[in-house]
Protein backbone atom coordinates (compact mmCIF):
# COMPACT_ATOMS: atom_id res chain seq x y z
CA UNK A 1 0.00 0.00 0.00
CA UNK A 2 2.65 2.46 0.70
CA UNK A 3 4.00 1.61 -2.56
CA UNK A 4 0.81 2.73 -4.18
CA UNK A 5 0.41 5.77 -2.63
CA UNK A 6 4.06 6.84 -3.27
CA UNK A 7 3.88 5.84 -6.89
CA UNK A 8 0.47 8.11 -6.92
CA UNK A 9 2.43 11.03 -5.69
CA UNK A 10 4.67 11.06 -8.01
CA UNK A 11 2.65 10.96 -10.68
CA UNK A 12 0.07 13.32 -9.41
CA UNK A 13 3.61 15.61 -9.33
CA UNK A 14 3.75 14.75 -13.06
CA UNK A 15 0.08 15.43 -14.05
CA UNK A 16 0.25 18.57 -12.06
CA UNK A 17 3.41 19.83 -13.71
CA UNK A 18 2.09 18.78 -17.22
CA UNK A 19 -1.25 20.48 -17.23
CA UNK A 20 0.17 23.78 -15.84
CA UNK A 21 2.75 23.43 -18.76
CA UNK A 22 -0.69 23.43 -21.27
CA UNK A 23 -2.05 26.38 -19.46
CA UNK A 24 -5.97 26.91 -18.93
CA UNK A 25 -8.91 26.44 -21.38
CA UNK A 26 -10.65 28.58 -19.29
CA UNK A 27 -14.27 29.53 -18.70
CA UNK A 28 -15.95 26.78 -17.19
CA UNK A 29 -16.08 27.44 -13.20
CA UNK A 30 -18.03 24.36 -12.41
CA UNK A 31 -15.86 23.58 -9.02
CA UNK A 32 -16.66 19.81 -9.50
CA UNK A 33 -15.34 19.65 -12.88
CA UNK A 34 -11.50 19.17 -14.57
CA UNK A 35 -10.12 19.94 -17.75
CA UNK A 36 -8.26 17.52 -19.76
CA UNK A 37 -5.08 18.42 -21.91
CA UNK A 38 -7.39 19.09 -24.72
CA UNK A 39 -9.74 21.39 -22.53
CA UNK A 40 -12.63 18.39 -22.27
CA UNK A 41 -14.94 18.52 -19.48
CA UNK A 42 -14.41 15.69 -16.83
CA UNK A 43 -17.14 15.21 -14.53
CA UNK A 44 -16.43 14.38 -11.29
CA UNK A 45 -19.06 15.26 -8.96
CA UNK A 46 -19.40 12.86 -5.91
CA UNK A 47 -22.90 12.78 -5.14
CA UNK A 48 -25.91 12.17 -7.13
CA UNK A 49 -28.15 15.10 -8.22
CA UNK A 50 -31.05 12.48 -7.03
CA UNK A 51 -31.48 11.71 -3.45
CA UNK A 52 -30.40 7.91 -3.47
CA UNK A 53 -34.29 5.60 -2.96
CA UNK A 54 -33.77 2.31 -0.41
CA UNK A 55 -34.23 -0.78 -1.75
CA UNK A 56 -37.35 -2.55 -0.08
CA UNK A 57 -35.18 -4.42 2.78
CA UNK A 58 -34.24 -0.63 3.67
CA UNK A 59 -30.69 -1.01 2.22
CA UNK A 60 -29.38 1.88 0.61
CA UNK A 61 -27.71 1.50 -3.07
CA UNK A 62 -24.41 1.01 -3.55
CA UNK A 63 -22.42 3.91 -5.28
CA UNK A 64 -20.19 2.74 -8.01
CA UNK A 65 -17.37 4.76 -10.36
CA UNK A 66 -17.41 3.79 -13.87
CA UNK A 67 -14.69 5.37 -16.30
CA UNK A 68 -14.24 4.89 -19.92
CA UNK A 69 -13.38 7.24 -22.92
CA UNK A 70 -14.38 9.29 -25.28
CA UNK A 71 -13.12 9.10 -28.63
CA UNK A 72 -15.12 12.82 -29.31
CA UNK A 73 -16.06 15.58 -26.97
CA UNK A 74 -17.27 14.88 -23.44
CA UNK A 75 -20.74 15.45 -22.67
CA UNK A 76 -21.23 18.40 -20.36
CA UNK A 77 -21.42 17.37 -16.61
CA UNK A 78 -24.79 18.36 -16.39
CA UNK A 79 -25.88 16.33 -19.37
CA UNK A 80 -23.83 13.79 -17.51
CA UNK A 81 -25.75 13.95 -14.78
CA UNK A 82 -29.43 13.83 -16.50
CA UNK A 83 -28.19 10.03 -18.16
CA UNK A 84 -26.76 9.56 -14.82
CA UNK A 85 -30.21 9.89 -13.17
CA UNK A 86 -32.01 8.37 -15.69
CA UNK A 87 -29.62 5.15 -15.39
CA UNK A 88 -29.79 4.96 -11.51
CA UNK A 89 -33.49 4.63 -11.46
CA UNK A 90 -33.16 1.52 -13.28
CA UNK A 91 -30.42 0.32 -11.11
CA UNK A 92 -31.76 0.68 -8.01
CA UNK A 93 -34.72 -0.94 -9.10
CA UNK A 94 -32.87 -4.38 -10.58
CA UNK A 95 -29.32 -4.64 -8.56
CA UNK A 96 -29.40 -1.70 -5.60
CA UNK A 97 -26.72 0.21 -6.68
CA UNK A 98 -26.07 3.36 -8.41
CA UNK A 99 -23.29 4.70 -10.73
CA UNK A 100 -21.47 8.27 -11.55
CA UNK A 101 -19.81 7.91 -15.02
CA UNK A 102 -16.51 9.12 -15.59
CA UNK A 103 -15.85 10.26 -18.81
CA UNK A 104 -12.28 11.20 -20.12
CA UNK A 105 -10.92 12.03 -23.63
CA UNK A 106 -8.90 9.89 -25.49
CA UNK A 107 -5.85 12.17 -25.48
CA UNK A 108 -5.37 11.76 -21.38
CA UNK A 109 -7.09 8.67 -20.65
CA UNK A 110 -4.59 6.46 -20.21
CA UNK A 111 -2.55 8.84 -18.14
CA UNK A 112 -5.44 9.43 -16.16
CA UNK A 113 -6.34 5.88 -15.96
CA UNK A 114 -2.30 4.60 -14.52
CA UNK A 115 -2.55 7.64 -11.85
CA UNK A 116 -6.26 6.61 -10.65
CA UNK A 117 -5.35 2.63 -10.57
CA UNK A 118 -1.79 3.20 -8.91
CA UNK A 119 -3.68 5.38 -6.09
CA UNK A 120 -6.16 4.49 -3.62
CA UNK A 121 -8.68 6.22 -5.21
CA UNK A 122 -11.81 3.88 -5.35
CA UNK A 123 -12.51 2.61 -9.28
CA UNK A 124 -14.95 0.40 -9.66
CA UNK A 125 -15.66 -0.29 -13.66
CA UNK A 126 -12.85 0.57 -16.24
CA UNK A 127 -12.88 0.01 -19.63
CA UNK A 128 -8.81 -0.07 -20.54
CA UNK A 129 -7.38 -0.30 -24.05
CA UNK A 130 -5.26 -3.11 -24.96
CA UNK A 131 -2.23 -1.17 -24.61
CA UNK A 132 -2.95 -0.45 -20.51
CA UNK A 133 -4.10 -4.51 -19.52
CA UNK A 134 -0.17 -6.02 -19.38
CA UNK A 135 1.47 -3.24 -16.99
CA UNK A 136 -2.29 -3.13 -15.05
CA UNK A 137 -2.12 -6.94 -14.59
CA UNK A 138 2.03 -7.16 -13.37
CA UNK A 139 0.91 -4.04 -11.04
CA UNK A 140 -2.09 -6.48 -9.51
CA UNK A 141 -4.47 -3.26 -10.22
CA UNK A 142 -7.04 -5.93 -11.77
CA UNK A 143 -9.19 -8.70 -10.05
CA UNK A 144 -9.63 -12.20 -10.99
CA UNK A 145 -12.90 -12.10 -12.59
CA UNK A 146 -13.16 -15.46 -12.55
CA UNK A 147 -15.46 -16.33 -9.41
CA UNK A 148 -17.33 -12.60 -9.79
CA UNK A 149 -18.22 -13.56 -13.33
CA UNK A 150 -19.65 -17.14 -12.32
CA UNK A 151 -21.78 -15.95 -9.32
CA UNK A 152 -22.82 -12.75 -11.04
CA UNK A 153 -21.90 -12.69 -14.99
CA UNK A 154 -24.14 -15.48 -16.48
CA UNK A 155 -25.70 -13.21 -19.15
CA UNK A 156 -21.74 -11.55 -19.79
CA UNK A 157 -20.64 -15.92 -20.43
CA UNK A 158 -23.91 -16.43 -22.67
CA UNK A 159 -23.24 -13.35 -24.50
CA UNK A 160 -19.20 -13.46 -25.40
CA UNK A 161 -19.46 -17.77 -25.80
CA UNK A 162 -16.16 -19.82 -24.93
CA UNK A 163 -13.63 -18.55 -27.58
CA UNK A 164 -14.06 -15.19 -27.05
CA UNK A 165 -14.28 -14.93 -23.22
CA UNK A 166 -10.71 -16.92 -23.33
CA UNK A 167 -9.24 -13.45 -24.41
CA UNK A 168 -9.92 -12.33 -21.40
CA UNK A 169 -6.91 -14.71 -19.38
CA UNK A 170 -3.48 -13.60 -18.36
CA UNK A 171 -1.85 -17.16 -17.69
CA UNK A 172 -5.08 -18.91 -15.97
CA UNK A 173 -6.93 -15.53 -14.38
CA UNK A 174 -9.37 -13.87 -16.16
CA UNK A 175 -9.08 -10.43 -15.99
CA UNK A 176 -11.15 -8.85 -18.70
CA UNK A 177 -14.01 -8.77 -20.44
CA UNK A 178 -13.96 -8.36 -23.90
CA UNK A 179 -16.24 -6.93 -25.91
CA UNK A 180 -18.90 -8.30 -28.41
CA UNK A 181 -18.34 -6.53 -31.48
CA UNK A 182 -16.96 -6.96 -34.43
CA UNK A 183 -14.70 -9.67 -34.96
CA UNK A 184 -12.21 -8.71 -37.53
CA UNK A 185 -10.45 -5.42 -38.23
CA UNK A 186 -10.37 -3.69 -41.41
CA UNK A 187 -6.63 -2.39 -41.31
CA UNK A 188 -5.47 0.49 -43.48
CA UNK A 189 -7.86 1.69 -43.23
CA UNK A 190 -8.19 5.91 -44.61
CA UNK A 191 -11.70 7.73 -43.78
CA UNK A 192 -11.81 11.03 -46.33
CA UNK A 193 -13.59 14.13 -46.35
CA UNK A 194 -16.31 12.90 -49.24
CA UNK A 195 -16.86 16.60 -50.38
CA UNK A 196 -13.19 17.20 -51.24
CA UNK A 197 -13.17 13.26 -52.53
CA UNK A 198 -16.22 14.49 -55.29
CA UNK A 199 -14.53 17.97 -56.10
CA UNK A 200 -11.62 16.11 -57.51
CA UNK A 201 -13.40 12.77 -59.06
CA UNK A 202 -11.34 10.69 -56.87
CA UNK A 203 -12.54 6.77 -56.91
CA UNK A 204 -11.79 5.26 -53.92
CA UNK A 205 -12.82 1.99 -55.27
CA UNK A 206 -9.45 2.37 -56.89
CA UNK A 207 -7.25 2.98 -53.85
CA UNK A 208 -5.81 -0.75 -52.90
CA UNK A 209 -2.16 0.28 -51.54
CA UNK A 210 0.18 2.89 -50.12
CA UNK A 211 1.17 3.95 -53.39
CA UNK A 212 -2.54 4.82 -54.59
CA UNK A 213 -3.02 7.11 -51.57
CA UNK A 214 0.53 8.70 -51.99
CA UNK A 215 -0.72 9.78 -55.37
CA UNK A 216 -4.48 10.50 -53.76
CA UNK A 217 -2.76 12.61 -51.04
CA UNK A 218 -0.44 14.52 -53.32
CA UNK A 219 -2.99 15.70 -55.62
CA UNK A 220 -5.12 17.00 -52.18
CA UNK A 221 -2.19 18.51 -51.30
CA UNK A 222 -1.47 20.25 -54.33
CA UNK A 223 -4.85 22.07 -54.82
CA UNK A 224 -5.68 22.03 -51.03
CA UNK A 225 -2.64 23.94 -49.89
CA UNK A 226 -4.23 24.65 -46.89
CA UNK A 227 -5.23 21.30 -45.50
CA UNK A 228 -3.27 18.84 -43.61
CA UNK A 229 -3.48 15.85 -45.60
CA UNK A 230 -4.14 12.55 -42.85
CA UNK A 231 -3.62 12.12 -39.41
CA UNK A 232 -3.34 9.03 -37.41
CA UNK A 233 -6.70 8.87 -35.51
CA UNK A 234 -6.30 9.56 -32.08
CA UNK A 235 -3.94 11.79 -30.22
CA UNK A 236 -1.13 10.01 -28.20
CA UNK A 237 -0.89 7.15 -30.70
CA UNK A 238 1.01 6.87 -34.07
CA UNK A 239 -0.87 5.45 -37.55
CA UNK A 240 0.63 2.55 -36.88
CA UNK A 241 -2.67 1.21 -34.60
CA UNK A 242 -4.18 1.21 -37.83
CA UNK A 243 -1.56 -0.35 -40.00
CA UNK A 244 -0.63 -3.44 -38.91
CA UNK A 245 0.58 -6.37 -40.84
CA UNK A 246 1.26 -8.22 -38.03
CA UNK A 247 -0.50 -10.18 -34.72
CA UNK A 248 1.13 -7.77 -32.02
CA UNK A 249 0.57 -10.14 -29.61
CA UNK A 250 -1.12 -7.69 -26.82
CA UNK A 251 2.51 -5.31 -26.85
CA UNK A 252 4.39 -5.17 -29.79
CA UNK A 253 7.02 -6.79 -28.22
CA UNK A 254 7.31 -9.98 -30.08
CA UNK A 255 4.89 -10.68 -32.88
CA UNK A 256 4.16 -13.10 -36.04
CA UNK A 257 4.82 -11.43 -38.72
CA UNK A 258 2.35 -11.36 -42.00
CA UNK A 259 -0.76 -11.23 -39.55
CA UNK A 260 -0.38 -14.40 -37.51
CA UNK A 261 -0.99 -16.64 -40.98
CA UNK A 262 2.30 -18.29 -41.02
CA UNK A 263 3.51 -19.64 -38.07
CA UNK A 264 3.98 -19.48 -34.06
CA UNK A 265 7.17 -18.02 -34.19
CA UNK A 266 7.35 -14.62 -32.16
CA UNK A 267 9.96 -12.33 -33.75
CA UNK A 268 11.08 -8.58 -33.25
CA UNK A 269 8.58 -6.70 -34.77
CA UNK A 270 11.19 -3.62 -35.39
CA UNK A 271 13.00 -5.65 -37.56
CA UNK A 272 10.15 -7.12 -40.13
CA UNK A 273 10.48 -5.82 -43.74
CA UNK A 274 6.59 -5.12 -43.13
CA UNK A 275 7.54 -2.14 -40.38
CA UNK A 276 10.38 -0.82 -41.86
CA UNK A 277 8.32 -0.74 -45.04
CA UNK A 278 5.55 1.26 -42.80
CA UNK A 279 8.00 3.66 -41.94
CA UNK A 280 9.43 4.15 -45.11
CA UNK A 281 5.37 5.12 -46.05
CA UNK A 282 4.79 7.10 -43.32
CA UNK A 283 8.47 9.02 -43.49
CA UNK A 284 7.87 9.43 -47.29
CA UNK A 285 4.24 11.14 -46.41
CA UNK A 286 5.73 13.71 -43.67
CA UNK A 287 8.34 14.55 -45.89
CA UNK A 288 5.99 15.49 -48.78
CA UNK A 289 3.96 17.69 -45.92
CA UNK A 290 0.99 15.17 -45.96
CA UNK A 291 1.55 15.24 -41.75
CA UNK A 292 0.96 18.05 -39.80
CA UNK A 293 4.56 19.21 -38.22
CA UNK A 294 3.12 18.65 -34.91
CA UNK A 295 1.54 15.24 -35.30
CA UNK A 296 3.58 14.29 -32.25
CA UNK A 297 2.36 17.14 -29.29
CA UNK A 298 -1.28 17.25 -30.75
CA UNK A 299 -4.12 16.33 -28.36
CA UNK A 300 -7.01 16.86 -30.45
CA UNK A 301 -8.10 13.82 -32.55
CA UNK A 302 -8.30 13.99 -36.37
CA UNK A 303 -12.44 13.72 -36.28
CA UNK A 304 -12.19 16.74 -34.68
CA UNK A 305 -9.88 18.55 -36.78
CA UNK A 306 -11.87 16.95 -40.10
CA UNK A 307 -14.65 18.71 -38.40
CA UNK A 308 -13.05 21.86 -37.73
CA UNK A 309 -12.47 21.70 -41.87
CA UNK A 310 -8.64 21.27 -41.47
CA UNK A 311 -8.12 17.75 -42.24
CA UNK A 312 -8.91 15.59 -45.37
CA UNK A 313 -8.27 12.18 -44.10
CA UNK A 314 -7.17 10.06 -41.60
CA UNK A 315 -6.28 6.40 -40.41
CA UNK A 316 -8.83 3.98 -39.11
CA UNK A 317 -9.91 0.71 -38.95
CA UNK A 318 -12.75 -0.54 -41.26
CA UNK A 319 -16.26 -2.20 -40.59
CA UNK A 320 -19.28 -2.64 -41.34
CA UNK A 321 -21.07 0.65 -41.22
CA UNK A 322 -17.81 3.04 -40.38
CA UNK A 323 -18.35 5.60 -42.36
CA UNK A 324 -22.01 6.22 -40.76
CA UNK A 325 -19.97 6.67 -37.30
CA UNK A 326 -17.14 8.95 -38.50
CA UNK A 327 -20.02 10.92 -39.64
CA UNK A 328 -21.43 10.98 -36.51
CA UNK A 329 -17.67 12.57 -35.12
CA UNK A 330 -16.86 14.44 -37.79
CA UNK A 331 -20.43 16.57 -38.93
CA UNK A 332 -19.51 15.80 -42.46
CA UNK A 333 -19.98 13.19 -45.00
CA UNK A 334 -16.80 10.43 -45.30
CA UNK A 335 -16.29 7.64 -48.00
CA UNK A 336 -12.88 5.51 -46.92
CA UNK A 337 -10.78 3.05 -48.14
CA UNK A 338 -8.39 0.13 -47.29
CA UNK A 339 -5.10 -0.91 -48.03
CA UNK A 340 -3.95 -3.75 -45.88
CA UNK A 341 -6.16 -7.09 -44.94
CA UNK A 342 -8.94 -7.63 -42.72
CA UNK A 343 -7.68 -9.88 -39.50
CA UNK A 344 -8.84 -11.29 -36.59
CA UNK A 345 -6.69 -11.45 -33.85
CA UNK A 346 -6.99 -11.54 -29.67
CA UNK A 347 -7.25 -8.59 -27.85
CA UNK A 348 -7.92 -6.68 -31.25
CA UNK A 349 -10.73 -4.23 -29.13
CA UNK A 350 -10.42 -2.78 -25.50
CA UNK A 351 -11.87 -5.11 -22.68
CA UNK A 352 -13.60 -4.33 -19.31
CA UNK A 353 -12.07 -4.61 -16.21
CA UNK A 354 -12.75 -4.47 -11.96
CA UNK A 355 -9.70 -2.49 -10.35
CA UNK A 356 -8.36 -3.90 -7.39
CA UNK A 357 -9.73 0.04 -6.01
CA UNK A 358 -13.28 -1.39 -6.44
CA UNK A 359 -15.90 -0.40 -3.23
CA UNK A 360 -17.92 -3.22 -4.20
CA UNK A 361 -16.32 -5.68 -6.83
CA UNK A 362 -19.60 -7.92 -6.92
CA UNK A 363 -21.87 -5.16 -7.27
CA UNK A 364 -19.84 -3.90 -10.19
CA UNK A 365 -20.16 -7.47 -11.88
CA UNK A 366 -23.64 -7.28 -11.69
CA UNK A 367 -23.63 -4.06 -13.47
CA UNK A 368 -21.61 -5.25 -16.26
CA UNK A 369 -23.55 -8.11 -16.69
CA UNK A 370 -26.87 -5.65 -17.34
CA UNK A 371 -24.18 -3.97 -19.49
CA UNK A 372 -23.80 -6.99 -21.79
CA UNK A 373 -27.68 -8.26 -21.45
CA UNK A 374 -30.05 -5.29 -20.78
CA UNK A 375 -30.90 -2.83 -24.10
CA UNK A 376 -31.80 -0.01 -21.61
CA UNK A 377 -28.59 0.28 -20.08
CA UNK A 378 -26.38 -0.10 -23.33
CA UNK A 379 -28.60 2.53 -24.91
CA UNK A 380 -28.46 5.10 -21.84
CA UNK A 381 -24.54 4.84 -21.79
CA UNK A 382 -23.70 5.26 -25.17
CA UNK A 383 -26.94 7.31 -26.75
CA UNK A 384 -28.39 9.11 -23.81
CA UNK A 385 -32.05 9.50 -22.80
CA UNK A 386 -34.84 8.58 -25.72
CA UNK A 387 -36.84 11.82 -26.83
CA UNK A 388 -34.33 14.20 -25.23
CA UNK A 389 -30.63 13.13 -26.85
CA UNK A 390 -32.37 10.91 -29.79
CA UNK A 391 -35.66 9.72 -31.27
CA UNK A 392 -37.06 6.29 -32.38
CA UNK A 393 -37.93 5.69 -36.17
CA UNK A 394 -40.73 3.72 -37.43
CA UNK A 395 -38.30 1.15 -38.68
CA UNK A 396 -36.71 0.78 -35.09
CA UNK A 397 -33.27 3.20 -36.12
CA UNK A 398 -32.54 6.46 -34.39
CA UNK A 399 -31.54 9.87 -35.26
CA UNK A 400 -31.04 13.33 -33.38
CA UNK A 401 -34.83 14.59 -32.50
CA UNK A 402 -35.48 17.64 -34.44
CA UNK A 403 -33.51 20.80 -34.31
CA UNK A 404 -30.23 19.05 -33.15
CA UNK A 405 -27.47 17.34 -34.75
CA UNK A 406 -24.00 16.01 -33.64
CA UNK A 407 -22.65 19.57 -32.32
CA UNK A 408 -25.97 20.55 -30.93
CA UNK A 409 -27.36 17.07 -28.80
CA UNK A 410 -26.55 17.11 -25.06
CA UNK A 411 -24.91 13.37 -24.82
CA UNK A 412 -24.16 11.03 -26.91
CA UNK A 413 -21.08 8.42 -26.76
CA UNK A 414 -21.93 6.76 -29.95
CA UNK A 415 -18.48 6.81 -31.54
CA UNK A 416 -17.44 4.12 -28.71
CA UNK A 417 -20.62 1.67 -29.08
CA UNK A 418 -18.15 -0.90 -30.34
CA UNK A 419 -16.82 -0.32 -26.02
CA UNK A 420 -20.01 -1.22 -24.42
CA UNK A 421 -20.53 -4.74 -23.86
CA UNK A 422 -22.65 -6.30 -26.28
CA UNK A 423 -22.99 -3.50 -28.92
CA UNK A 424 -25.84 -6.30 -30.55
CA UNK A 425 -28.36 -4.96 -28.22
CA UNK A 426 -27.64 -1.20 -29.18
CA UNK A 427 -29.95 0.88 -31.26
CA UNK A 428 -29.01 1.22 -34.81
CA UNK A 429 -28.07 4.80 -35.77
CA UNK A 430 -30.04 6.18 -38.93
CA UNK A 431 -27.61 6.43 -41.41
CA UNK A 432 -26.62 2.85 -41.21
CA UNK A 433 -28.29 0.02 -42.78
CA UNK A 434 -31.30 -2.13 -40.53
CA UNK A 435 -29.34 -4.95 -40.44
CA UNK A 436 -25.95 -3.37 -39.52
CA UNK A 437 -25.44 -6.35 -36.89
CA UNK A 438 -26.54 -8.57 -39.01
CA UNK A 439 -23.81 -7.29 -41.69
CA UNK A 440 -21.52 -6.87 -38.83
CA UNK A 441 -21.61 -10.69 -37.81
CA UNK A 442 -21.37 -11.90 -41.24
CA UNK A 443 -18.26 -9.47 -41.73
CA UNK A 444 -16.43 -11.01 -38.16
CA UNK A 445 -15.79 -14.37 -40.42
CA UNK A 446 -14.22 -12.02 -43.34
CA UNK A 447 -10.75 -11.58 -41.19
CA UNK A 448 -7.69 -13.17 -41.75
CA UNK A 449 -7.31 -15.00 -38.59
CA UNK A 450 -4.26 -15.81 -36.63
CA UNK A 451 -2.88 -18.94 -35.47
CA UNK A 452 -2.58 -17.33 -32.09
CA UNK A 453 -6.20 -16.26 -31.60
CA UNK A 454 -7.17 -16.98 -28.31
CA UNK A 455 -3.53 -16.82 -26.66
CA UNK A 456 -2.99 -14.07 -24.09
CA UNK A 457 0.64 -13.12 -23.04
CA UNK A 458 1.02 -12.94 -19.38
CA UNK A 459 3.73 -10.75 -18.95
CA UNK A 460 3.80 -11.11 -15.13
CA UNK A 461 7.09 -12.90 -14.97
CA UNK A 462 9.34 -10.15 -17.33
CA UNK A 463 7.24 -6.89 -15.61
CA UNK A 464 10.60 -5.00 -14.83
CA UNK A 465 11.49 -5.95 -19.00
CA UNK A 466 7.89 -4.99 -19.95
CA UNK A 467 8.49 -2.23 -18.26
CA UNK A 468 11.70 -1.16 -18.97
CA UNK A 469 11.46 -1.95 -22.61
CA UNK A 470 8.07 0.44 -22.90
CA UNK A 471 10.07 3.57 -21.56
CA UNK A 472 11.87 2.96 -24.13
CA UNK A 473 9.57 2.55 -27.10
CA UNK A 474 7.31 5.89 -25.53
CA UNK A 475 10.58 7.47 -26.44
CA UNK A 476 10.54 7.04 -30.32
CA UNK A 477 7.27 5.32 -30.71
CA UNK A 478 6.19 8.98 -31.63
CA UNK A 479 8.61 10.71 -33.77
CA UNK A 480 9.41 7.29 -35.58
CA UNK A 481 5.97 5.93 -36.59
CA UNK A 482 4.51 9.20 -37.97
CA UNK A 483 7.43 9.86 -39.86
CA UNK A 484 9.04 12.49 -37.96
CA UNK A 485 12.51 11.06 -37.81
CA UNK A 486 14.92 9.50 -40.20
CA UNK A 487 13.93 5.60 -39.64
CA UNK A 488 17.17 4.11 -41.09
CA UNK A 489 19.58 5.44 -38.00
CA UNK A 490 16.75 5.95 -35.27
CA UNK A 491 15.48 2.29 -35.56
CA UNK A 492 18.68 0.37 -35.22
CA UNK A 493 19.05 2.89 -31.98
CA UNK A 494 15.74 2.20 -30.99
CA UNK A 495 16.28 -1.67 -31.40
CA UNK A 496 19.96 -1.71 -29.55
CA UNK A 497 18.23 0.44 -26.36
CA UNK A 498 15.67 -2.14 -26.36
CA UNK A 499 17.77 -4.98 -26.44
CA UNK A 500 19.60 -3.81 -23.37
CA UNK A 501 16.31 -3.14 -21.59
CA UNK A 502 15.28 -6.77 -21.78
CA UNK A 503 13.62 -7.00 -25.40
CA UNK A 504 15.34 -10.83 -26.23
CA UNK A 505 14.07 -11.97 -22.58
CA UNK A 506 10.49 -10.62 -23.23
CA UNK A 507 10.43 -12.39 -26.39
CA UNK A 508 11.63 -15.39 -25.19
CA UNK A 509 9.03 -15.93 -22.45
CA UNK A 510 6.61 -15.20 -24.62
CA UNK A 511 7.34 -17.57 -27.36
CA UNK A 512 8.06 -20.37 -24.07
CA UNK A 513 3.89 -18.97 -23.44
CA UNK A 514 3.01 -19.69 -27.17
CA UNK A 515 4.10 -23.23 -27.48
CA UNK A 516 2.40 -24.22 -24.01
CA UNK A 517 -0.76 -22.77 -25.20
CA UNK A 518 -0.14 -24.37 -28.58
CA UNK A 519 0.11 -27.39 -27.09
CA UNK A 520 -2.73 -27.70 -24.90
CA UNK A 521 -4.88 -26.38 -27.61
CA UNK A 522 -3.73 -28.65 -30.75
CA UNK A 523 -2.13 -25.77 -32.38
Amino acid sequence: MMRKRFVAIILTLCMVISLAACGSSGGNSDKNTSKNTDGATVAKDENSSQTPAKSDDGEAPTKLIMTFRASGSVPSESNIHRVEDALNEILREKINCEIQLLIIQSATYKQQMTLMLSGDEQLDIMFAMGSMIPSAVSGEQLRDLGPLLDEYGQGIKEALGESLLSCGYFGNTLYCLPVQTEGALGMGYYTMRKDIVDKYNINVDEIKSYEDLTEVFQMVHDNEPDLTIVGPGSPGYSFMQYNCAWDKLADYFGVLDNYGQDDLTVVNLFETDNYKHYLKVMRDWYERGFISADVTNSTESSGAQMKAGTLFAYANANKPGIDAQEQQITGCEVVGAQVLDSITITNNNGQWCIPENSANPEKAMQFLNLLYTDPDVINLVVYGIEGEDYVVHEDGRIGYPEGLDATTVGYSVASMLWAFGNQFNAHVWETNAPDLWEQTKAWSQTGLKSKAYGFVFDPTPVANEEAAVQNVYDQYRMSLECGVVDPEPTLKEMNDKMYAAGLKTIMDEKQRQLDEWAAANGK
